[in-house]
């Protein structure tokens, strides 16, 4: 007689006492390599990030902090109208401006989420809904606002800075100020009086702080600022052709104009700005070896093995070369007959360089180590930091492997970038109250595989130089389309 057996299939989710105690989340700046070049723009241009890039942003936090210290706006009074006015803004610009350009230097924040929410018939909250952070935009404008001196905080809420707000500014602000202060701003509340143009009246006022051109020696930061503007601006009259940032690569990281030319001869920040501009080229070089690497195992079914990795980059790099010393003799000249450095970061490949151009470019970062001297050396190398995956690090690794075939160095780069980002997600590693981790990481290994799920970014990282050029254009300093205008001439102290 048969037996007939009947099996339930019951999901079980739990136990319940036993949660998740690892969070994974992507990471930025997963090798750490960035720093050496995020500290020194920092020192270099201090009171920019690459997040401001709006005068009219700066003059409302500076009206803004003398609005709130006659009122004694508390935090959360300083917050409401802080977003009501951030919204005003974006609704003066789509209304009054030509809102269709975003590449424009003044196109406002969340200007793109609030005409979708116009579009769709539901202007309503727009003060609740157009940025989902607590603070707004001014989370990525306070730090610079307080550099430059035109607000500062006190219990939460804004306070005038070492610089007063001039009477025009508050007079511009006020009736905005009074209407957030009462109820959400509506379309009616936002006059073409609010889009930024050249007669505003910040705009001459924020200049001078900008280019530290008052009466009195500017001194440390507003020094460093104004240094950086004089190199700039001085880089697009010699380079009228090139966008900015091209324009001081060209100018000030290669060639002579940095010690020959009597303007930036005279500016110390030159020779701090070639060092800072060349090892640029090394941190974008790893960043995009690292994506690669990563793009490798998500295209491989999001799994594979370190021996899968050292078959892809030794592919990848090639066999040309016998030995990887040879490899190096053929890297394009560092050096031009005067002794002066040459782009050969630009000689190996164009805007999409492939893994081997970057490991070629690597080398030649290795190389700079020891050819550059003074301020540009210090800066090239940094300042203490992450000892890993540095030039010098490159350095000593090529000469370890100089005998050996070049592949063999392009094996030890695929073990030393997991590595390291282990060793940086490591130390980023979260540990909450409630006894859960949050671990900062795209790439992991169990067991020897490795696995990826989320691409890695690519992008090098700021210089600060973009957001530097939309404020000085915005103030007179440069024109639209990069050149130096008379005002920026004589604020600056430029030559013809």
């Amino acid at each position: 007689m048969g037996v007939i057996l009947t099996v339930r299939v019951t999901q079980v989710d739990g136990p319940q006492w036993c949660e998740n105690g690892l969070e994974v989340r992507g990471g930025r700046y997963p090798l750490s390599v960035e720093g050496a070049v995020v500290s020194a723009v920092g020192v270099l241009v201090p009171g920019v990030s690459t997040l401001t890039r709006l005068v009219r942003w700066f003059s409302m936090y500076w009206a803004l902090g003398a609005y709130a210290e006659e009122r004694s706006l508390d935090s959360e009074g300083f917050r409401r109208v802080l977003r009501r006015s951030e919204v005003a803004l974006a609704l003066a610009f789509l209304q009054h401006a030509d809102g269709e350009r975003p590449d424009v230097p003044d196109y406002p924040h969340a200007a793109d989420s609030i005409r979708a929410r116009i579009a769709a018939g539901d202007p309503r909250d727009l003060d609740e809904s157009y940025s989902p952070r607590r603070w707004g935009f001014w989370e990525q404008y306070n730090g610079s606002t307080a550099t430059l001196g035109l607000a500062s905080v006190t219990g939460g809420a804004l306070r005038t800075g070492r610089h007063p707000c001039p009477p025009g500014v508050s007079a511009l602000f006020r009736p905005l100020f009074d209407t957030a202060a009462h109820r959400p701003v509506t379309l009616d509340d936002s006059g073409p009086e609010l889009v930024y143009t050249a007669t505003a009246p910040e705009r001459v006022p924020f200049r001078d702080i900008l280019c530290a051109a008052g009466p009195d020696e500017p001194t440390g930061p507003d020094r460093a600022r104004r240094e950086s503007l004089r190199v700039l601006a001085r880089s697009i009259q010699l380079n009228p052709r090139a966008t900015p940032v091209r324009s001081m690569v060209d100018t000030v990281a290669f060639g002579r104009a940095a010690t020959t030319d009597p303007l930036l001869a005279a500016c110390p920040s030159a020779l701090d700005w070639r060092g800072v501009l060349l090892r640029h080229y090394s941190v974008g070089a790893w960043r995009r070896l690292w994506a690669a690497l990563v793009e490798r195992v998500r295209s491989a079914g999001g799994t594979a093995t370190r021996q899968d990795l050292h078959d892809w980059i030794a592919a990848e790099l090639g066999g040309t070369a016998r030995s990887l010393d040879a490899l190096v003799a053929d890297l394009p000249a560092t050096l031009d007959s005067a002794g002066d450095p040459r782009p050969a970061e630009d000689d190996l490949g164009g805007a999409r360089p492939t893994v081997g151009d970057d490991i070629r470019r690597l080398l030649v970062g290795a190389a700079r180590s020891t050819e550059l001297t003074g301020r540009a050396e210090r800066m090239f190398r940094g300042r203490g930091g992450n000892p890993f995956l540095t030039p010098d690090w490159v350095l000593r690794r090529r000469d370890d492997h100089a005998a050996q075939r070049p592949e063999a160095f392009a094996r030890t780069l695929v073990d030393d970038m997991p590595a390291q980002s282990r060793r940086v997600a490591m130390r980023k590693l979260r540990l909450h109250a409630d006894g859960h981790m949050t671990l900062f990481s795209k790439l992991h290994e169990r067991n020897g595989r490795y696995f990826a799920e989320q691409v890695e970014g690519s992008a090098n990282v700021g210089l600060r130089v973009e957001q530097l050029t939309a404020l000085a254009e915005q103030s007179g300093v440069l024109a639209r389309g990069w050149s130096v205008t008379e005002t920026g001439r004589r604020v600056l102290g430029l030559p013809r």
